[in-house]
């Protein structure tokens, strides 16, 4: 039970510091600022958390102790933390207005992401639904993570948002074998509730179209 609590007290202390980190970037009135910040956070796209000394403000600042790592190796609070900030930069690429374009947004999770890039793109329904299969059972997180970059490039195409303190949280469960097919399982039910959703309100609308063609 106590390991438990302490496990759920880093869930939520890593949601919180991402988002208090976006939302300070939002909040900044600096645009130049922010658009370099961002550049600098792209940079660490792909690699491990400390081997840039320009992304440890980034990383360190505020982080909460029960968070950091020991010894020579990232925790695995430290790894999901970082991923999660560097994709959001990598996904806000070219988003001038971080009060419009904002690419993270609450409750919008990685699966439910997924299902609206399915309905933007009808026609490439099968092709999403097997990057979304073959990203989620990548056997680690360096895996995982190559393929969510190429997600979160359509995401940024179509100006679909994700959750990212949310996502930090699943990247950090993601890397224990324990836990693993839980954060599938949650992705999964998300994915397929929301192009649920998204289905029977394309049905609803076809029902209430009125018919068409002469009456005479």
């Amino acid at each position: 039970m106590e390991e438990r609590s302490k496990t759920e007290s880093r869930q939520s202390d890593i949601a919180v510091f991402v988002k208090r980190k976006l939302m300070s970037l939002q909040s900044n009135p600096n645009d130049a600022a922010v658009r370099a910040i961002l550049a600098k956070m792209r940079r660490g796209v792909g690699e491990q958390p400390g081997a840039i000394p320009e992304l440890w403000d980034m990383l360190f600042t505020d982080l909460p102790e029960s968070l950091e790592g020991r010894g020579s190796k990232p925790s695995r609070a430290e790894w999901a933390i970082f991923t999660a900030l560097t994709l959001f930069a990598l996904h806000q690429q070219g988003k001038r207005n971080l009060e419009s374009e904002f690419m993270f947004q609450e409750k919008n999770t990685f699966g439910r992401a997924v299902a609206q890039l399915i309905s933007r793109n009808l026609d490439d329904t099968e092709a999403i639904i097997k990057r979304f299969n073959v990203a989620v059972s990548a056997a680690d997180l360096t895996g995982f993570s190559w393929y969510l970059r190429n997600i979160i490039q359509l995401c940024k195409r179509e100006d679909i948002p994700i959750d990212y303190a949310a996502l930090a949280k699943d990247l950090y469960d993601y890397q224990n074998p324990d836990w693993i097919d839980g954060v599938r399982l949650k992705w999964g039910r998300d994915f397929y509730r929301e192009l649920s959703s998204f289905e029977h309100s394309e049905n609803d609308g076809a029902a209430g179209m009125p018919e068409t063609g002469s009456n005479e």
